[in-house]
C-alpha cells in the first residue's frame, strides 16, 4: 500500500479491524524509523572510526619511512666509519712493522 487508499479500500482488503490494524502499522513504522536511526549512528560511527584509522595509518607509515631513513644513513655512516677504522688500522700496523723494522736494525 503506497498511503493513498481509502478507509472503503481498506475495509475491502483487510478483514483485521482498522483500531488494531493502525496501531500496529504505526508500531511497525516506529520500528523501522528507530532501527533506520541506529543504523545511521552505526554508519557515522564507521565513517569516524575508519577516518580515525586511516589518519593514524598515515602517520604511522610516515614514522616508519623516517626510521627507515634513518636507519639507512646510520648504516652508510657505520661502513664509512667501519672503512676509516680498517685503514686506520692498517695505518698502525704499519707503523708498528716500520718501528719493528727499525728496532731489529
Amino acid at each position: 500500500m503506497d498511503g493513498a487508499a481509502t478507509m472503503t479500500e481498506i475495509r475491502e482488503n483487510f478483514r483485521t479491524p482498522v483500531r488494531i490494524l493502525l496501531p500496529k502499522l504505526f508500531e511497525g513504522r516506529e520500528a523501522w524509523k528507530g532501527k533506520a536511526e541506529q543504523r545511521r549512528a552505526e554508519l557515522k560511527s564507521g565513517q569516524i572510526k575508519i577516518r580515525d584509522l586511516t589518519n593514524s595509518r598515515a602517520m604511522w607509515r610516515e614514522r616508519a619511512e623516517c626510521y627507515e631513513e634513518q636507519n639507512r644513513q646510520l648504516q652508510v655512516q657505520l661502513q664509512q666509519t667501519q672503512s676509516e677504522l680498517e685503514r686506520t688500522q692498517a695505518a698502525l700496523a704499519a707503523c708498528e712493522d716500520a718501528k719493528k723494522s727499525r728496532g731489529n736494525s
